[in-house]
């Protein structure tokens, strides 16, 4: 049945809980059970790209419902296989337990990657899968067989959400653009040296909004006077206190003088 073929009502939402999914739909499905509107679209997921799922649903905007098998990722393992077309399945958190008091189902949340394990490119499909609790897994049922689950009800959206996204809205490594700086500071501007700007401005420590500026003046040089300053360091100027000469006989002056004059 395709989506066309269905027949809903006016204001028709498909919103359904977990325990809704599992009780109504997965249940009867592993049991054969029929399902009174088949909207959910049986096909094997893990052969297509999540973007390629949106056109194959019976129904949905931004979320799509699936039966989906499982298969094992070794012949003797009960580890499920999660490649898909073009990358891979991977699951993140703790699973979830479905129905109470005795948990009848488990949620898994998967995110798609693109390329190949452990390098792929993370996106923004999401998968939750549902899947029957209680349920031996340990053998395969049939010799040769991969067969994990017959079926496994899974959610597909897309974390920005839009309906039917393409492969246009998966996600990448997202790059940060790298912004020029805006109206750079010439060279010619930090050359130049402001005499005003460069005189240290003290500012009084004060509580009031107000505060007194002190701009320094330029330093003097002293110069040294010539006059009192060097005589005082040679000596000259000084004034000193002399003993009083003895005073001298007028005979004795005539006498000396006589004596000098040449014979």
């Amino acid at each position: 049945m395709s989506g066309g073929d269905l027949v809903l009502p006016p204001g028709f939402r498909f919103h359904p809980t977990d325990e809704e999914l599992v009780t109504h739909y997965l249940c009867r499905r592993c049991a054969g059970m029929p399902i009174s509107v088949p909207i959910i679209a049986e096909l094997d997921l893990y052969k297509f790209d999540p973007w390629q799922l949106p056109g194959m649903a019976l129904y949905g905007e931004k979320e799509w419902y699936f039966f989906s098998p499982r298969d094992r990722k070794y012949p003797n393992g009960s580890r499920p296989n999660r490649a898909a077309a073009s990358g891979y399945w991977k699951a993140t958190g703790a699973d979830k337990p479905i129905g109470s008091p005795r948990a009848v189902a488990i949620k898994k949340a998967l995110v798609f990657y693109s390329g190949k394990a452990p390098k792929g490119v993370k996106t923004d499909w999401i998968m939750h899968e549902y899947r029957l609790a209680h349920v031996d897994r340990s053998a395969p049922k049939k010799k040769h067989s991969l067969r994990l689950d017959d079926w496994v009800l899974c959610r597909i959206y897309h974390k920005k959400g839009g309906a039917n996204p393409g492969r246009s809205m998966t996600a990448g490594p997202k790059k940060e653009p790298t912004e020029a700086p805006a109206n750079p500071t010439p060279m010619s501007d930090l050359l130049y040296l402001d005499a005003a700007e460069s005189l240290p401005r003290l500012v009084g420590d004060s509580s009031c909004s107000e505060h007194a500026d002190f701009t320094c003046e330029r330093e003097v040089q002293s110069v040294p006077r010539w006059g009192d300053e060097w005589e005082k360091a040679l000596g000259f100027g000084a004034t000193y206190d002399y003993a009083p000469m003895p005073t001298v006989d007028p005979l004795q002056d005539e006498i000396f003088a006589y004596l000098q004059k040449p014979f």
